[in-house]
């Protein structure tokens, strides 16, 4: 991390300030890269960078490119000249890219690189870089935001919105907790520049100015919330998870914060450190004990645990591994759960076990490392990563319960019983497949975005990679345990804080291949190719089908032909077919400086018309030039669009937009709404908002979705029809977005 990142204060545009929020462009994807980019998202951001041969270090840092493997200094400037060479087709400014941490291991090394703007950090905005020993590029690998909204506050008004946003972020906890605002206590992390499209699969990628806080209260209470740098919440989500060694025993002792009141060294003396006879309380023997395993395991992998995760409270034991037993919290002793607090380890009585605790350590280099944010995939991903390591963990050593019924199963032993299954996720209600049904939606936000169901897709990949067998229409023979700890181990380093599983997908193939390049790993091509069929088995590389955007059929009688009357694909403009408000622009045919359309976004390929609104009560419309008459029954118009007006907040009540289509039967003169029509996937009422009484197309569409309007009353008059995005309460703080494509008017044969 850059010095004072964090809590340096925003540059702010005062004459942007003035004038209104706008978009502002920060760099366009480059197109192309055939040979190097092996994964887009939809707005055209590269999220993968693997060249099919490495790209040997630039002349200008060839003198370092040979101690890259040895020296972080050298490792970051040789992927400093890396970086800046393929980041325009991340859509990032390489001057905006700045070096946080290097890794070095005896495969090469992994630079993250932070994005940020204006010298503030950009949440979710990593590329990772990973070089051979020779400095080589051999992947790269994240996102960044492609655009900004808003301001933050001038300097003279700083203090007072971080009082205010400290406030909100306590208050929002405590609602979505049903905790005591008056027992939290909030800390902020800086503020950030948030894209949601970083960290979701939502369309488009703007990002505006908030702040980020923790939020801790009594017991395991750890939560994290997003303010809006103008004061409101936009989101708040759970924390708490559902070699030298220092343990110390809390004795029933009620823990109110989960923080300082449970560091073992200071609150609560040591019962047993590193090389001490054991203790009297079992639990505090086997806790020591399970910190030792987890301590080889990672070892085994080239990584000193207590050097990357351990802390020195200044008790004379030094830089440690700590861990805290017996705990209890207000109203629940014993505590049944355990936890990583950022600093150290908590058990309730009777819960540490080989893979809880090899789970919640992961936890540790997972925060230390990739940094895998706690929402949506990206924290499926994190839950997913601490089970796969906890399980590793369990199955090399030697434990009496490494059994052939407890193989990856997850909490065997403890007072919780087995809680999840690596090898069936399904057993337990989750998802063992990124189409599978049980996927977790999470449109109400109950689980983080489904963190703790969606780690199925992950567990059964690395039971399948490891084990093999026979899922999904693949057959793999396995690779075994020893291969997969260094290639699950590997593969985290790559990772960014917002990746989805086909950025993990990515990041599975990139290691592999250059695990195989090292004969000490054990690795060979014919293990990637089993690696890659896990993926397939798993889907990775899909969306998940639940939750995915409707589709409205063309016409209803199959062998029906459609006969065009009116067709627009909105690849050029003007056209002939529509007029468009203010608001509302072309992409690739006009990329127009600050409007947020990316050329790659359009359903087709060719490009897609946006609407863009920023005032919470005005509107902007798109109108087909000309009136259509509609001579048959079975006429209808169809087309295709993606909204995003951020229901994502619901929580909050946060809303940015609506979209509807209205029709006019006099050339224009008036317009009507066509709600009450017969729809396929057509406007809604928003249950969420009780005041609402026009039917709309509301919330995020998660992607492009087709919607269908039957004109077959309309027989014999002529129509026009207008597209009219509406601004809803917060849209002078988050943009409402509402894109079209391949609009319609056609017929069916009977």
């Amino acid at each position: 991390m850059a010095p004072g990142i964090a809590s340096s204060a925003p540059v702010v545009d005062q004459a942007a300030a003035a004038k209104g929020p706008e978009v502002r462009t920060v760099e366009t994807p480059k197109a192309g890269g055939a040979g190097l980019v092996t994964k887009r998202d939809a707005t055209g951001r590269a999220h993968s960078v693997r060249p099919a041969t490495p790209l040997k270090a630039p002349a200008s840092v060839s003198a370092k490119a040979g101690k890259s493997a040895t020296s972080k200094p050298d490792a970051a400037a040789v992927a400093k000249a890396q970086v800046t060479a393929v980041a325009p087709y991340f859509g990032a400014r390489p001057a905006d890219l700045v070096a946080q941490t290097s890794t070095l291991s005896e495969y090469g090394s992994q630079t993250r690189f932070q994005q940020v703007i204006d010298g503030v950090e950009v949440y979710g905005g990593e590329i990772v870089t990973s070089l051979d020993k020779t400095g080589a590029l051999e992947a790269a690998n994240g996102e960044v935001a492609l655009a900004t909204y808003g301001t933050f506050p001038a300097a003279d008004k700083a203090d007072a919105a971080k009082t205010t946003a400290q406030n909100a972020a306590v208050q929002a906890v405590a609602t979505r907790g049903k905790l005591d605002a008056g027992k939290l206590t909030a800390k902020l992390q800086g503020p950030r520049w948030f894209d949601l499209g970083l960290v979701t699969r939502q369309p488009g990628s703007v990002a505006i100015p908030v702040y980020l806080y923790d939020v801790t209260g009594a017991g395991d209470v750890r939560w994290q919330a997003i303010v809006h740098a103008s004061g409101q919440t936009l989101l708040a989500w759970d924390m708490a998870e559902k070699l030298n060694r220092v343990v110390c025993d809390a004795d029933h002792t009620v823990i109110q914060t989960g923080n300082e009141d449970v560091r073992c060294g200071t609150v609560f003396k040591s019962s047993r450190s590193e090389g001490e006879a054991p203790s009297a309380v079992q639990d505090v023997n086997q806790v020591y004990e399970y910190f030792g395993d987890t301590s080889d395991t990672y070892a085994s992998l080239g990584t000193d645990l207590t050097e990357l995760i351990g802390v020195d409270y200044g008790d004379g034991k030094g830089k440690a591994l700590r861990g805290t037993v017996r705990i209890c919290v207000d109203g629940g002793c014993p505590y049944a759960n355990a936890f990583w607090n950022g600093e150290q380890m908590a058990f309730g009585e009777g819960v540490s076990t080989d893979d809880v605790t090899g789970h919640e350590l992961t936890h540790g280099v997972t925060q230390n490392t990739s940094g895998l944010a706690y929402l949506w995939e990206a924290g499926a991903i994190n839950e997913s990563l601490s089970d796969i390591l906890g399980e590793f963990v369990d199955l090399t050593n030697g434990s009496a319960d490494d059994t052939a019924v407890n193989r990856w199963q997850i909490g065997e032993g403890s007072s919780l019983g087995v809680i999840r299954s690596m090898s069936d996720p399904t057993k337990f209600g989750d998802p063992d497949r990124m189409r599978s049904g049980n996927w977790f939606d999470d449109e109400f936000f109950q689980d983080n975005g489904g963190v703790h169901f969606n780690s199925g897709v992950g567990n059964k990949a690395a039971y399948l990679i490891a084990d093999g067998g026979a899922f999904n229409g693949q057959r793999m023979l396995g690779i075994g345990l020893a291969r997969s700890e260094v290639l699950w181990h590997e593969t985290q380093k790559v990772l960014t804080s917002g990746a989805d599983y086909g950025d993990l997908a990515e990041g599975l193939r990139a290691t592999c291949t250059k695990l195989a390049k090292k004969k000490k790993s054990g690795m060979t091509k014919a293990d990637c190719a089993q690696v890659e069929l896990g993926i397939k088995a798993t889907e990775m590389d899909f969306d998940p089908a639940v939750g995915k955007p409707a589709q409205a059929p063309v016409c209803d009688t199959t062998g029906a032909k459609a006969k065009n009357l009116f067709k627009t694909s909105f690849a050029e403009y003007p056209d002939g077919k529509v007029v468009r408000g203010e608001g509302w622009v072309l992409g690739k045919g006009e990329g127009l400086e600050g409007s947020l359309v990316d050329t790659s976004y359009s359903q087709d390929g060719d490009d897609s018309m946006l609407g863009v609104v920023t005032d919470p009560e005005g509107s902007i419309s798109l109108q087909t030039a000309n009136s259509t008459k509609i001579k048959n029954t079975k006429t209808y118009l169809r087309f295709t669009h993606a909204y995003n007006f951020y229901n994502v907040f619901i929580i909050f009540g946060v809303r940015t937009g609506a979209a509807t289509l209205e029709y006019s039967d006099n050339g224009g003169a008036t317009w009507k709404d066509t709600s009450a029509l017969t729809w396929k996937n057509g406007p809604t009422l928003d249950p969420n908002f009780t005041d609402d009484t026009v039917a709309a197309w509301h919330g995020n569409s998660g992607g492009w979705e087709t919607s269908r309007l039957d004109l077959s009353e309309f027989t014999g008059k002529q129509l026009k029809f207008r597209w009219t995005g509406h601004g809803k309460d917060f849209a002078d703080l988050i943009p409402g977005n509402w894109w079209l494509d391949n609009a319609t008017i056609y017929n069916c044969s009977k």
